[in-house]
């Protein structure tokens, strides 16, 4: 596992395990979802499961990306008008109002306790429960949250999930943001 030692590890070594994880990532992101699917499911088109997720074990397979942004902050309507003093909570539903970006293969718990190395080059990937056809963002915000006894780990997941926008890559601290007022207002551990 990745986490074995990782805080010992030098910066060059570091490198080489995390540029081969954005390989990964970005072979996985290449791959189609399967015709007439729906949109936000898991690997064989049916329900997701992520223990990021409230109130119950399944969600979806959901038709939309937005059926799956209405369903994340229920029981507040995705079309809710700004009044009050929760502002973010209205940015958040802003957020998912207007995201039209693509779905994504993703494997959704790339944590270290889930990267396999033997050295410094990665052999494998566990825990693929959670994969599915998700929002681009979903994997960097579970990177970030997936384990509270990972925390080190986010130090790291800008440098394998990043967004290349008009040939700059950068980090998606926006929808970073976007989570954490989800798990704020809708929860999560």
């Amino acid at each position: 596992m990745a986490c074995m030692g990782w805080v010992q590890r030098s910066e060059a070594s570091k490198k080489q395990i995390l540029d081969q994880l954005k390989d990964i990532v970005c072979q996985l992101r290449a791959i189609p979802p399967p015709p007439g699917g729906s949109e936000v499911s898991n690997v064989d088109g049916g329900s997701i499961w992520d223990c990021r997720l409230p109130s119950k074990e399944f969600w979806g397979p959901f038709a939309t990306a937005k059926d799956f942004h209405r369903e994340l902050v229920q029981p507040v309507p995705l079309e809710a008008e700004r009044r009050g003093e929760l502002a973010d909570s209205y940015e958040l539903l802003d957020f998912y109002r207007r995201w039209d970006d693509s779905l994504v293969f993703t494997n959704g718990d790339i944590s270290s306790l889930n990267v396999s190395v033997r050295g410094d080059d990665v052999v494998g990937i566990i825990g693929w429960e959670t994969a599915g056809w998700l929002p681009s963002y979903w994997e960097n915000c579970s990177g970030w949250h997936v384990n509270p006894q990972n925390q080190f780990w986010q130090q790291e997941v800008d440098k394998f999930l990043q967004q290349e926008i008009d040939k700059f890559v950068e980090p998606m601290s926006h929808e970073l943001r976007m989570d954490q007022i989800r798990r704020k207002y809708f929860g999560d551990f």
